[in-house]
């Protein structure tokens, strides 16, 4: 068996801390950057204003207005204010399908629908007729 002195166990001790410092350094700023990447990604603005009119042309106030995107979860819900208008932000671009809807009695509602396409840095808007 090899004799192993003190000095030489040292010398590679300090080596493997050394090693191990550069390595965690190395993945620390490699998570870092990773993370800020994906926080930047995510901070993309797609606004848009939905205002709900009659078919005469009237604003009407306190619609229930749901956006919703087909074949996912994405979606928002409000109501319209006294112009008729409510605005939504989303993360991210897509088509949303609008859907607006008030009752007035037990037997009468007003209903309207349509279709926004959100583009990024971009404020869309659209008028939805309810009948």
């Amino acid at each position: 068996m090899p004799d192993v002195k003190v000095h030489d166990f040292s010398v590679y001790m300090k080596k493997i801390i050394t090693i191990s410092c550069f390595c965690f350094s190395f993945v620390s700023l490699f998570f870092v950057f990773g993370t800020q990447t994906a926080c930047q990604q995510q901070k993309t603005n797609c606004p848009c204003t939905i205002t709900v009119k009659d078919s005469n042309g009237n604003a009407i106030s306190s619609i229930l207005v749901r956006l919703y995107a087909p074949n996912s979860t994405a979606g928002a819900l409000g109501l319209t204010n006294a112009g008729g208008a409510i605005d939504f932000n989303f993360s991210e671009p897509a088509v949303y399908n609008i859907t607006a809807v008030k009752a007035l009695g037990p037997n009468d509602t007003l209903k309207g629908t349509g279709v926004i396409q959100l583009q990024e840095g971009q404020t869309e808007s659209t008028t939805v007729t309810a009948k």
